[in-house]
Order: structure tokens, then C-alpha cells, then sequence
């Protein structure tokens, strides 16, 4: 859901500095394997390094014996938990969250990491107690946002309202938590809030196509079509239009609020 990317002088540095980068790997992986206890920051120092030139497949090992010498070490277990969300691997980033929050179970950077792992794992309620719990404490437009995904997934469209609220507040400016903020109220059936803030959204000056579709999606979740049809903004077709209101009041008549989250989501994507 949006409610959700050299120069030929310097090749020479460029190429020395990854075949220095690979001798240095090569030297920690080496020292990871010894009987000796290895040193975990520097480890962490290394991987990131190895990460950042865009080898993340040689860094994960990396990490993971970071973490495996700090045992009891929140903090390294939430790295490890980031780089596998990086790598895409949610299953393992949920596996190091959780681990990290069996040492601090109040780890902020954990309860973030866990939530948002759980929303992209499809389990909405497990990300919603982590995300509902984390938001206040952080106080973040990031926490608050992801939390009011969670909420929407999960059927919670008022509560969802309020989280994206209070994300607004924090980025006033963002256009993709104020559409947030408006399709929940949508889905809520808070007619006015939606149809304003999806139309303050569309006559901001960064507006873009996605934003303009989705103030046809708030009509017709609102059953409002003709209205949607007439407040059409520039720069969508009479075809786009006419499908976008038939989706969305499809969306509208499906009785589980669950399931209508989740049927909203597919136009999101």
C-alpha cells in the first residue's frame, strides 16, 4: 500500500578499492574460522563495508558470526536482523528480531525491525502488537505509518486513521501517508476526512498519477461514483476513471473488512 528505488577516470580506484575490500573479506572470513574468539565489531565493520560495495551475499556469513560471538547482544542481533530485511530475507530478519528481543524485550530498533518484517510476512496481528507498541515510544513518521498499515491489514480502519494521523503530523508533507490517511478513512466510512485529504493530496504540487488514481479509489470505496466521475483530475482517461470507481466500489461491498483491506491492497501494488 503506497499504502509501497563513473566516470572512466576513476576506474582504476574503483577497481583497486573492491580488490582491497576482497583481501580484507578473505582475512576475517579466515580469522571467523579460526579457534580464536573473533572480534565482533570488527566483523560488523567489515560486512557493512562488504555490503555497502553491493555484495550482500558475502556479507550475510559475515554478520551472522558477528552475532553468534555477541551472544546476549541485542544490538548485533538487530543488525543481523537489517541485513537480512535488506536481502530480502524475512523469514531469518524475523528469527533475528525476535532473538534480539529475548534479550531486551523493549529494544526499540527490534520491535521496528519485527513489526515491519511481520507486515511483509503477512502476519498483520503479530506486526500490530510489536508496531503499537513501538510507536509511542520512538515517536517516529516511519513507526507510526507502518503501524497504521498494520492496522488496515488487520481490518482496525479507525485505529489505522488515527496512526496515519499521527504520521501526518510528524511528515506533513508526505503525500503517501496523507493517501494512507485517506483511504483508511475511506474504508472507515469517514466520507468528508477521506474526500479532503484525498484532494488535498491531488492538488499538492508533487502529486503524481498514482496519487490521482487514488482519489478515484477513495469515491468508490465511499460508493460516491458519479461524484468521482465528475471530480476526475487531469491526467486520467475516461477508460482509467470508469475502472478504477468499478474496482473500488467492488471493494466496497465485500462484507469482511479483512478481506476488503486486502482486495484494496491489490490496487495499491
Amino acid at each position: 500500500m503506497s499504502i509501497g528505488f563513473r566516470v572512466a577516470s576513476c576506474a582504476v580506484p574503483t577497481l583497486l578499492g573492491l580488490l582491497l575490500a576482497g583481501c580484507a573479506t578473505q582475512s576475517w572470513l579466515d580469522a571467523a574460522a579460526s579457534t580464536e574468539k573473533p572480534d565482533q565489531d570488527g566483523l560488523m565493520r567489515v560486512a557493512s563495508d562488504i555490503e555497502a560495495q553491493g555484495q550482500t551475499a558475502a556479507a550475510l556469513p559475515i554478520y551472522e558470526r558477528a552475532a553468534a560471538a555477541a551472544s546476549g547482544d541485542a544490538t548485533a542481533q538487530v543488525r543481523l536482523g537489517d541485513a537480512y530485511t535488506r536481502a530480502g530475507k524475512t523469514d531469518q530478519a524475523i528469527q533475528a528480531y525476535r532473538a534480539a528481543l529475548a534479550v531486551a524485550p523493549d529494544n526499540p530498533d527490534a520491535l521496528l525491525g519485527l513489526g515491519s518484517a511481520e507486515v511483509k510476512a503477512g502476519d498483520a496481528d503479530g506486526a500490530v502488537v510489536a508496531l503499537a507498541k513501538v510507536a509511542p515510544i520512538v515517536n517516529t513518521m516511519t513507526a507510526y505509518n507502518r503501524l497504521g498499515v498494520a492496522q488496515t491489514l488487520t481490518g482496525q480502519f479507525a485505529q489505522a486513521h488515527q496512526s496515519f494521523e499521527a504520521a501526518s503530523a510528524l511528515a506533513p508533507d508526505d503525500l503517501d501517508i496523507r493517501t494512507n490517511l485517506a483511504l483508511a478513512a475511506a474504508l472507515e466510512g469517514q466520507e468528508t476526512k477521506a474526500i479532503e485529504a484525498a484532494r488535498a493530496v491531488v492538488t499538492s504540487p508533487g502529486a503524481e498519477a498514482r496519487h490521482r488514481r487514488n482519489l478515484m479509489i477513495v469515491y468508490g470505496l465511499l460508493g460516491r461514483t458519479d461524484e468521482g466521475r465528475a471530480a476526475a483530475p487531469k491526467g486520467l482517461s475516461a477508460a482509467e476513471v470508469k475502472k478504477l470507481l468499478a474496482r473500488a466500489t467492488a471493494i466496497r461491498a465485500i462484507s469482511d473488512a479483512r478481506a476488503r483491506a486486502k482486495a484494496l491492497g491489490t490496487i495499491m501494488s
